[in-house]
């Protein structure tokens, strides 16, 4: 609405005007905007905009990974942050005191969410999964508390996903049992040639995954990229696609129940939860078009 008025602005201006000079329907004197109004109004413009930016990317569904994921709620609430700050040091307690005010109690509430999203290690943990960021997020923005983020992720990683994931020829291997009087015939030779050296620090796949040099950009499609790696690191990946999963917003959820609350009018007041579900299911995918894909 700010924004609109701001471009009308001209045209809100003439209309103030000769409705001042109109004894008949003359405009009281507080509903014309002063050029202090116009102002502020510009001000509280610019300092919405990030918010609006922020909305629009996290309220997305994903679809491949970005524009709607989790790991994007760390950097937004970073962003806002910053530009809260910025905003606090040029709107000074001297020059607007009624925004400075409004900005430093945005700054708080921000700030206290911030500390709430450190209670969960997925959203840090969700940042590392993306292969251009990885853990140099925590050492550019964590503010003196990066290796206690690094330590906690990687004890979640640890205990929530670690060796958890069977890839198909192992499984097909512990089905095979040895019997207790058969000798193991492992090939020392094999072993020698791919295990010669290894560590188990270079064996765990977060640890081999972190040590790797951070892509340059990100993948197009976050979601291929990963289902690409299960071969070769098949407990991370089974994490990066599990926290790919998790919408950053309830933006997509919301639309559902609007989407039901349509289709449920009052001459399919009986309708059943199975069909109203298959109907919402139906609709999402024709809009997608996943039909294409034998899906």
């Amino acid at each position: 609405m700010i924004q609109r008025a701001l471009k009308l602005r001209p045209r809100i201006n003439l209309f103030c005007a000769e409705y001042s000079d109109n004894d008949r329907n003359a405009l009281d004197s507080s509903d014309v905007l002063s050029k202090d109004d116009w102002t502020v109004l510009q001000a509280v413009n610019d300092l919405l905009h990030p918010f609006w930016k922020v909305t629009l990317r996290l309220q997305g569904q994903a679809t491949d990974g970005s524009y709607g994921a989790i790991w994007e709620v760390l950097p937004s609430m970073q962003y806002l942050i910053n530009a809260l700050e910025r905003a606090s040091e040029i709107h000074t307690y001297r020059k607007a005191k009624h925004l400075h005010i409004c900005i430093n109690n945005a700054l708080a509430k921000l700030r206290e969410y911030s500390q709430l999203l450190d209670d969960s290690p997925v959203y840090a943990a969700s940042l590392v999964v993306n292969p251009a960021i990885k853990e140099s997020y925590f050492d550019r923005n964590g503010r003196g508390d990066a290796e206690k983020k690094k330590e906690d992720i990687r004890a979640f990683w640890a205990a929530e996903y670690k060796d958890k994931v069977i890839t198909g020829a192992e499984s097909d291997t512990a089905a095979e049992a040895t019997p207790e009087n058969e000798v193991d015939d492992t090939d020392d030779l094999e072993n020698f040639i791919y295990h010669q050296g290894a560590t188990s620090d270079i064996q765990d796949e977060y640890s081999r995954y972190c040590n790797e040099s951070i892509l340059k950009k990100a993948p197009p499609h976050l979601l291929q990229y990963w289902n690409a790696q299960v071969i070769n690191i098949p407990s991370l990946a089974q994490m990066a696609l599990d926290f790919l999963s998790i919408p950053a917003m309830s933006a997509e959820c919301e639309r559902v129940f609007s989407g039901s609350k349509i289709l449920i009018s009052d001459r399919r007041n009986r309708l059943r939860d199975d069909i109203i579900e298959a109907n919402e299911c139906l609709r999402y995918w024709h809009q997608k078009n996943y039909f294409e894909y034998g899906n």
